[in-house]
């Protein structure tokens, strides 16, 4: 239930419209106890200093708020064609998969919000004071309100110009991805020897795969990508169950309709009716929609800097110095990695039977979606090959493990395969061997097999 809550909860916030539905709402609240603390507070007309003659003349207020709500409205429509600009040439240059970034900025929602609530303001108001001067009430606290809203909208949209100014330039899109990354990082990967000393031992190590030969397949019944598991519940009812289970998908994996996504251990009685008792619950438990989401797929937002980083190397764009800046912080991520616990593939029932093994987040496969499509986009380009093998160094002095330094090798390798048929100048295949040689070397002196 959490799970499916949180994951609500993501997909909600992805939409424009969340923040500015809830500023509608408060508007008209504050409305109603606005006029009703006038109309308890000031329910005959009162003598104030002449600053606040304005405000007992019924006449005067409608033309404030008659003005102020067509006034708001024209400045809401200017936000809504600023928004829709900058997303479109966010979609051009970044791909259309950012523009869930810029629609989850609370900012943009906020100042929609502002907007738009005030406009309802004005027009909830200007019913109340319809029957102001039959009901001899001087709506005081009202108006003040409407023009601290005022106030507040002007500086809002000042604000709004110079917030998406800022946030449509590369190096404000990549820190805000690479903000998003390190936070999924954070909860995805705890820190080593401080987080995982509760989990059991993982069974691999020491035994062979209970699954191996098990022919009692799951298979999708729909297609689309898998948002998320709903861990809780799915190992609650493996354990109930009394089965073991084996997820051969991932979070963000792209499922076709029919394909396998597990196996399973059971009983002989259990087969006789399979598919309503062990594979239809299991894919109740999946979350599968039309676009993959960040709630439990940490490699979604390296996707995203990715994506950035090869559309700046496509012929139409030409942008290396962008895709040196996804690199740079696609490197850093990976150190950030480097000591940190991968979470288990195997869970356990309290008795410490194995019930659930899940296909799992590796190291390896971070880094391959990390440089793979940089290093083949990249490929013709010098500067991007330098700053990758450059990359590829720092990394190499920071691995702390054998499998860490063969998925650096690996990449290390693969962009100095592509030198040969590409780079011709005698000055950039130097600097290219040199830092070959560097790596390879320190990669042999730190985890040499001999």
């Amino acid at each position: 239930m959490k799970t499916r809550l949180r994951h609500f909860m993501e997909l909600a916030s992805a939409n424009i419209w969340m923040v500015p539905s809830l500023f509608l709402i408060a508007s008209v609240l504050i409305a109603f106890l606005n006029f009703y603390l006038d109309k308890t507070l000031f329910a005959q007309h009162v003598q104030f200093p002449k600053l606040f003659l304005y405000f007992n003349n019924s006449e005067n207020i409608r033309t404030l708020l008659s003005v102020s709500a067509s006034s708001i409205l024209g400045v809401a429509g200017v936000s809504f064609s600023i928004t829709i600009a900058s997303l479109t040439l966010a979609s051009q240059q970044f791909g259309s998969r950012l523009l869930r970034n810029f629609m989850m900025d609370r900012f943009n929602q906020l100042v929609l919000g502002v907007f738009i609530g005030t406009f309802l303001y004005c027009i909830m108001m200007l019913q109340f004071t319809s029957s102001m001067d039959l009901e001899k009430t001087t709506p005081l606290i009202s108006m003040i309100g409407l023009l601290i809203l005022i106030v507040t909208n002007l500086l809002m949209l000042v604000f709004f110009i110079h917030h998406t100014a800022v946030s449509i330039q590369a190096e404000s899109v990549i820190a805000d991805v690479n903000g998003s990354l390190q936070s999924q990082l954070n909860t995805f990967f705890p820190d080593k020897y401080t987080e995982t000393e509760h989990l059991p031992e993982s069974v691999t190590e020491h035994a062979d795969d209970p699954f191996e030969g098990i022919d009692n397949y799951i298979y999708t019944k729909q297609s689309g990508y898998l948002q998320a598991i709903d861990m809780e519940s799915l190992i609650a009812w493996v354990s109930d169950e009394d089965i073991s289970l084996k997820l051969t998908v991932k979070p963000g994996d792209f499922l076709i309709k029919h394909s396998l996504i597990g196996v399973c251990l059971i009983s002989d009685e259990q087969k006789e009716d399979f598919k309503k008792t062990i594979s239809d619950p299991v894919n109740d438990r999946f979350l599968i929609g039309a676009k993959g989401t960040a709630s439990q797929d940490p490699e979604f937002a390296v996707r995203q800097l990715v994506e950035v980083a090869v559309r700046a190397l496509s012929p139409g764009i030409n942008d290396p110095f962008t895709a040196i800046t996804c690199i740079d912080r696609l490197g850093d991520n990976i150190a950030f990695l480097i000591d940190r616990e991968f979470p288990s593939d195997q869970h356990f029932d309290e008795e410490g039977r194995l019930r659930l093994q899940t296909k799992p987040f590796t190291f390896e496969g971070i880094v391959e979606v990390s440089f793979n499509q940089i290093r083949q986009h990249g490929r013709a380009d010098v500067s991007v090959t330098i700053r990758l093998l450059e990359t590829m160094y720092c990394l190499t002095q920071q691995v702390r493990s054998q499998a860490q330094a063969e998925a650096i090798g690996v990449q290390v390798n693969a962009i100095y395969s592509a030198c040969d048929e590409n780079f011709k100048a005698t000055k950039d295949r130097d600097d290219i061997e040199t830092l070959y040689q560097k790596i390879t070397a320190l990669l042999e002196e730190r985890f040499s097999k001999g």
